[in-house]
């Protein structure tokens, strides 16, 4: 990482972590999450707080603690698969917590302006600035590079070697060996980490980190435009030739050096004309605005919450489901030109949700109900409305029973309120 690593060292920072472990709990409890494998909650944990931390406090203080295997579970990822979790145990997780908290403000000023995830102050969004700013200064040509199972592949020595770099303690430098190879259990089998640090533990963020920064800072003083987020990383050139000696340059180092994987099919050099996708966001020279599949989960989820055969009332659902989702969502992906898109996703959102009120009346006489609720004299049309079909959903009559005064009684959210438009238009 550096001669001013190497120059001072930390040491006696074992201590410290036997200090932290009430603040590590708090931590932990405000994250929430599942039990391990030993089957143990927070809240049970937490019942008997003040004895559990002792007795860890103990463990740790004898050399006698050993974090257990990780319980292995998977979630779906987005380009399609399943992508493997660990979950430590809930006594490990504070342990990790404690252990963050030492190590994070002995690594944290050493981090390069260019690395932005998992790190207290930064966010996705801020690195997302910083590439819009690289491509309004004319940085056009994007180097795209692909890591191939970062967390699972990272050499174990070579990242203990990294922290030793900075962290003289030897005890804390074994504290986190042991837990890069405790292993993890999967349907019942153990399996030994040779490799790796598994993703979520609470510490494998800032261990990621601490391995990519010698990265980080060969590219910086290089000069090269970077931008990364954990593993996931652009480099933004002004020419082409520039852009392909990098790529070049960089799947040397990292397959070389650092003993990673570059993923070949997925890396690639283009133009911004060609667009190119980061974050989730798509960059274009129209700016930047949500990607191809992170519209296609919305829109899958979106159906998924508003399938016609609903259970619960349909301002329940609106409030209980729907509406938490469409606030992380557009709280996220407000930023851009998507200011027309988000119109035309509130429009389908309340079509769907007329939709949901017309299969739960299935009869007309539902809909003649609200027609005389919202004000309709007279006789009521001889017209039939099919309470199945998605044409219905925007029918007159439809829409004079749910109408805007339906919708905003739902409390629904509107996408567009979340718009931020930022200043992201390139010339080509």
């Amino acid at each position: 990482m550096g001669d001013t690593m190497t120059k001072r060292k930390h040491h006696s920072l074992y201590g410290q972590i036997l200090q932290r472990l009430d603040t590590a709990f708090a931590k932990v409890k405000a994250n929430r999450g599942a039990a391990g494998i030993d089957g143990e909650s927070i809240a049970e944990f937490e019942q008997d707080l003040e004895a559990n931390l002792a007795q860890l406090k103990r463990d740790l203080k004898e050399k006698t603690y050993a974090p257990q295997p990780v319980r292995r579970v998977y979630i779906p990822k987005a380009s399609g698969g399943q992508r493997p979790l660990g979950i430590p145990t809930v006594r490990d997780r504070v342990v990790q917590q404690a252990l963050r908290l030492v190590l994070e403000p002995v690594f944290e000023p050493l981090f390069c302006d260019s690395s932005y995830g998992f790190r207290p102050g930064r966010s996705a969004h801020q690195a997302l600035d910083r590439v819009s700013g690289h491509l309004r200064e004319g940085y056009k040509w994007v180097v795209d590079c692909d890591l191939k199972s970062y967390f699972d592949t990272i050499p174990q020595e070579a990242l203990i070697d990294r922290v030793a770099e900075e962290v003289a303690d030897g005890t804390v430098l074994k504290l986190i060996r042991s837990f890069l190879q405790a292993g993890v259990m999967s349907e019942g089998q153990l399996q030994r980490t040779i490799a790796g640090t598994p993703q979520g533990g609470v510490i494998s963020p800032l261990l990621a980190n601490i391995y990519l920064h010698g990265f980080d800072q060969l590219m910086e003083d290089r000069g090269l435009r970077l931008t990364r987020y954990a593993d996931d990383f652009v480099i933004l050139c002004r020419t082409q030739r520039a852009a392909e000696r990098v790529m070049g340059n960089v799947q040397s180092y990292l397959e070389g050096q650092l003993g990673l994987t570059v993923n070949r099919e997925k890396s690639k050099v283009v133009h911004l004309s060609e667009g190119f996708v980061f974050l989730g966001y798509e960059f274009g020279t129209w700016g930047r605005r949500p990607g191809p599949k992170a519209i296609l989960r919305f829109k899958q989820r979106i159906r998924e919450l508003t399938r016609r055969n609903q259970t619960i009332p349909v301002d329940k659902m609106v409030r209980e489901q729907l509406n938490p989702y469409l606030q992380g969502w557009a709280g996220y992906f407000g930023y851009g030109q998507v200011r027309q898109r988000f119109l035309d996703y509130d429009k389908w959102i309340r079509r769907r949700l007329r939709m949901v009120q017309l299969r739960s009346w299935r009869h007309m006489k539902g809909l003649h109900r609200a027609m005389r609720q919202k004000g309709w004299k007279g006789p009521l049309p001889a017209v039939y409305v099919n309470m199945r079909r998605w044409r219905s959903s925007v029918h007159s009559l439809v829409n004079y029973a749910l109408g805007p005064d339906w919708i905003r009684g739902l409390g629904l959210v509107s996408l567009v309120d979340f718009h931020r438009p930022t200043m992201v238009t390139v010339t080509r």
